[in-house]
């Protein structure tokens, strides 16, 4: 018998890790295509640094990551700094990484016109964004490995058309 609390829904995966940062809890899910992370409570100059680095542990999987903050209560500036730091690192090491803003970022947003953040509305659109990205690349190293193929030659007999 399962306990019903130990049930997910189908939409929602499984949380497999759970961490509390002294008021941000950090929610760590798995999907087939990348790794979802939601972050609840309050992310402030106490806890940034902290919560940077367990998402730095995840990054290392070397798969793409979204960062779900939409039910966050509060951002702070420290907060939203580290979460800059960690898009220009994501970018460097070419990982995929899509944040879902909410209330709590939406002001910082707005004010920071500039920001480079990868921001989408839902998980799912992330996750539809990195499977066209994994579909283009697919695409392209297709089309890549048929130009490399060598091109077959035609018997000479059937270019001249035999003529004895």
């Amino acid at each position: 018998m399962t306990a019903l609390g130990a049930i997910s829904p189908p939409e929602q995966p499984r949380c497999r890790y759970v961490v509390d940062y002294s008021g941000a809890r950090l929610y760590v899910y798995a999907r087939s295509t990348a790794t979802i992370m939601r972050i609840d409570g309050e992310i402030d100059a106490s806890n940034a640094e902290r919560i940077a680095h367990e998402i730095r542990r995840f990054a290392r999987v070397k798969a793409p990551l979204i960062l779900d903050l939409s039910h966050l209560d509060f951002l702070s500036v420290d907060g939203f700094r580290a979460l800059l730091v960690l898009n220009g690192e994501h970018h460097k090491a070419s990982l995929r990484c899509s944040v879902i803003a909410g209330p709590a970022m939406r002001p910082l947003l707005r004010i920071v016109i500039n920001h480079g953040l990868p921001v989408a509305d839902s998980i799912a659109e992330a996750l539809q964004l990195i499977e066209d990205v994994i579909s283009s690349r697919r695409q392209f190293l297709a089309g890549l490995a048929k130009q490399r193929e060598p091109q077959r030659r035609t018997p000479l007999t059937q270019v001249s058309g035999d003529r004895r």
